[in-house]
């Protein structure tokens, strides 16, 4: 069975903890006389330094009394859903006080997480503290002196008041237990209790670690060693920090995440209003131009070409064209014997097609044709041909008629 004071060692130093400051928490009863001459006993926790470092972080060990433990597998790797399963888990025995969470995942495999969760009462946590300092359970960063049991049996941690120890299965913490130190075979006791309790489990006993902190002062570095193999060992004790700034800025993390929900649903809700009274404009803007195009087209149609059939693509400039004409302005700009001689020049390159031209508009602005065409190519080859002799060409409107072909018209400006 090993058991070792370590602080009376002296090892080399070869880790990241050799030079994080360690310290302690020490419990003391205090008896407070109120003015009625009533006396008061509460339990008081200061600290007492370990060992000195040179870094920032600081590492408490708190031997607390209410702690314990247990495994947790969920399907979802969310600490706030973790957190927020375990409470309801607890739920039940909330009636018997007050539990703090604090769960510490060790695997993930695709959205499944497991890991350990440390219930403690809000109580222990009245430690001074600092926003730099982590708190640990005393027993959990000793595992590295179970290895040669292959990580199997007890760490136990013996100080002034009390005896707290952690019994671990392959570098696992499977039972925590605290007792208050009374006598000096205490620490037999409680490996004979373990002795015991893996019998009756089944369990490989292995060995102990033991660390007895009262009566020293200063640790040596083989202290730091330890610890720094057992986060080797286990990585994940450097995860753990029972203390209540963690709970702060997980709760605060809470709060966050539920104002960002309420704010998000607010903004989903006016977006998906928003979006609705969008298409119901877009959906009455529609009608509207479809309306005014059908006026437009109905109007161009009863005042100037009754017989004209299909879409009108620009109805308001035809009928300009067409009260150009009336009004006597196609007398004015390019002459019709210019237009026609342009006309059989552009012809004479289709004299080999079916394409007809069956209407002809002549005014000062240009020329606007209705005629068939076979196919759309003659009818671009067509517009192509113009487009060498005046500044605008424009097919406005093609439809297909069964038997005819490609009926189409085009407007000419010059």
């Amino acid at each position: 069975m090993n058991i070792r004071n370590i602080f009376s060692g002296h090892g080399r130093s070869r880790n990241d903890y050799s030079e994080t400051t360690f310290q302690r928490v020490i419990e003391e009863v205090q008896t407070v006389r109120s003015e009625m001459g009533a006396e008061k006993t509460s339990l008081v926790r200061t600290l007492k330094p370990l060992k000195t470092g040179t870094d920032k972080t600081v590492i408490t060990l708190s031997p607390m009394r209410s702690l314990s433990f247990e495994d947790f597998t969920y399907p979802f790797s969310s600490t706030t859903k973790i957190r927020d399963a375990l409470k309801l888990q607890v739920m039940p025995y909330s009636a018997a006080g007050e539990l703090e969470i604090f769960p510490v995942i060790l695997e993930k495999s695709g959205r499944t997480s497991s890991g350990i969760v440390w219930y403690v009462s809000p109580d222990e946590l009245d430690i001074p503290s600092s926003h730099s300092q982590k708190i640990w359970p005393s027993p959990l960063p000793f595992v590295s002196g179970l290895k040669e049991y292959g990580g199997n049996g007890a760490t136990i941690w013996i100080d002034e008041e009390n005896i707290s120890s952690i019994l671990w299965q392959s570098n696992r913490p499977v039972l925590y237990r605290w007792k208050k130190l009374s006598g000096h075979d205490a620490e037999e006791e409680i490996t004979a209790w373990y002795d015991r309790y893996c019998e009756a489990r089944g369990l490989v006993r292995g060995g102990n670690f033991v660390v007895k902190a009262s009566g020293n002062t200063e640790a040596g570095e083989e202290f730091s060693d330890v610890i720094s193999e057992s986060v080797e060992i286990c990585p994940w004790i450097a995860e753990v920090n029972l203390s209540r700034r963690v709970l702060e800025g997980a709760r605060d993390l809470e709060r966050t995440v539920r104002m960002l929900a309420k704010v998000s649903g607010g903004l989903v809700a006016a977006g998906a209003i928003m979006l609705g009274a969008e298409i119901l404009d877009y959906y009455h803007t529609s009608i509207e131009v479809t309306e005014a195009r059908e006026r437009s087209e109905k109007f161009y149609r009863e005042t100037f070409d009754p017989e004209r059939t299909g879409r009108i693509s620009n109805p308001v400039t035809l009928a300009r064209d067409k009260i150009a004409s009336f009004t006597g302005k196609g007398e004015e700009g390019r002459q019709i014997d210019e237009v026609l001689a342009d006309m059989g020049e552009v012809f004479s390159d289709f004299s080999d097609s079916s394409m007809t031209i069956d209407t002809i508009r002549y005014n000062a602005d240009g020329l606007d044709c209705t005629g068939t065409a076979p196919d759309m190519t003659t009818v671009l080859n067509f517009r192509r041909s113009w487009e060498e002799k005046a500044n605008l060409v424009q097919v406005d409107n093609t439809q297909f008629v069964s038997g005819i072909g490609y009926r189409f018209d085009i407007r000419i400006r010059w």
